[in-house]
């Protein structure tokens, strides 16, 4: 089995692309592969997270890209635990929104694309008010740390087996493929992939 860790500024529209191609790029791996999504925020930003969540059940909006970034992986990890192929689905979509589309985050949006994908909002909500998302993030954050080692985004393939980690700091679609390539099934073609892969590009 391959886990794949993408550790990401979510607030990037490259960040964005990366995502996407990965979802694209884990449907060809031969080995079975879980795709996991890990939001970056600084860790002091966290100590005081009353004043930075948005009220989900006001039509609230807000302008600090700090705000917006807390916000946006709150809503994320409350996501997942209604569902991880879920909750990147609404990540990808929400980011696509706020960067592509360049809308103002507010809970409207937010419940918009809840409804859209099939979570259920009543229960983000709580999952969303709940310490264990919180400690869900710091979770993450720590584990990032772990792995990353003071790099920027990144994305680390560990395999089950080999009890190996192998860490991509360079991402481009070319050297995506190029690093996956040996794990995919012997009937992708991955010229084919490359260029699916060029239309997510913003």
């Amino acid at each position: 089995m391959i886990d794949i860790y993408h550790f990401s500024k979510p607030l990037s529209t490259h960040c964005l692309t990366t995502e996407q191609c990965l979802t694209n790029i884990t449907s060809d791996i031969a080995q079975h592969a879980h795709l996991h999504f890990v939001p970056l925020i600084n860790m002091d930003f966290i100590a005081n997270l009353e004043n930075h969540a948005l009220n989900p059940s006001k039509n609230h909006r807000i302008s600090d890209s700090s705000d917006i970034l807390f916000n946006v992986i709150l809503d994320f990890k409350a996501a997942q635990l209604e569902g991880n192929k879920k909750a990147r689905n609404f990540l990808v979509q929400l980011q696509h929104e706020l960067l592509i589309n360049q809308k103002t985050y507010t809970s409207t949006l937010v419940a918009q694309l809840l409804d859209k994908i099939g979570i259920n909002r009543a229960n983000f909500l709580i999952n969303r008010a709940n310490n264990e998302t919180i400690s869900a993030i710091i979770k993450d954050q720590k584990f990032a740390e772990k792995i990353m080692q003071k790099k920027c985004a990144t994305i680390a393939l560990t395999f089950s087996k080999e009890n190996e980690t192998q860490v991509l700091t360079d991402f481009s679609v070319n050297d995506l493929v190029l690093a996956f390539a040996p794990h995919l099934t012997p009937t992708v073609d991955t010229d084919r992939l490359l260029q699916s892969l060029k239309s997510y590009a913003y």
